[in-house]
């Protein structure tokens, strides 16, 4: 019983206390244009999904434009995959915290959009506000809630 009590601590101990299944930006969320800025849900993705791990790897997906995107939260450009070919865009994510992400879209190296988002509600929605690069002014806000 002793050699069993040592070797779960022992486990326990160099088992990561999150696992990606615990992140709270992991999972399927979509759409709640009723609590966004009017106008926006024909410009809004209807629904992403994403999975984060403990390491800082990211798997950001758009369904509806079949679109995956694999990197790091550490502010890089990743290359944007799509179905329809989307050629020199690219979107960086910087984890700011375990609730922010910012993030930031360019076309060859020119910066076109960027945004931050935000847990909200005890992790069950998300704020996204966004903007063109460079013009806060013109910021828009969109809503999603996990599926």
């Amino acid at each position: 019983m002793g050699v069993f009590l040592i070797t779960t601590l022992l486990l326990a101990s160099i088992t990561p206390a999150t696992t990606s299944a615990k992140n709270p930006w992991n999972g399927t969320w979509v759409l709640d244009a009723s609590r966004s800025t009017p106008g926006i849900k024909n410009q809004a993705a209807n629904a992403y999904r994403f999975t984060l791990q403990p390491d800082g790897q990211i798997k950001w997906e758009i369904p509806s434009l079949g679109e995956v995107v694999t990197g790091k939260t550490d502010g890089v450009p990743m290359e944007v995959h799509r179905t329809k070919p989307s050629p020199g865009l690219t979107l960086s994510v910087t984890a700011e915290s375990p609730e922010v992400l910012i993030y930031k879209v360019a076309r060859n190296g020119k910066p076109e959009g960027e945004g931050r988002m935000t847990l909200v509600e005890n992790g069950k929605a998300w704020v996204d506000i966004s903007w063109p690069a460079g013009q806060a002014q013109y910021a828009g806000e969109v809503v999603y809630v996990k599926q």
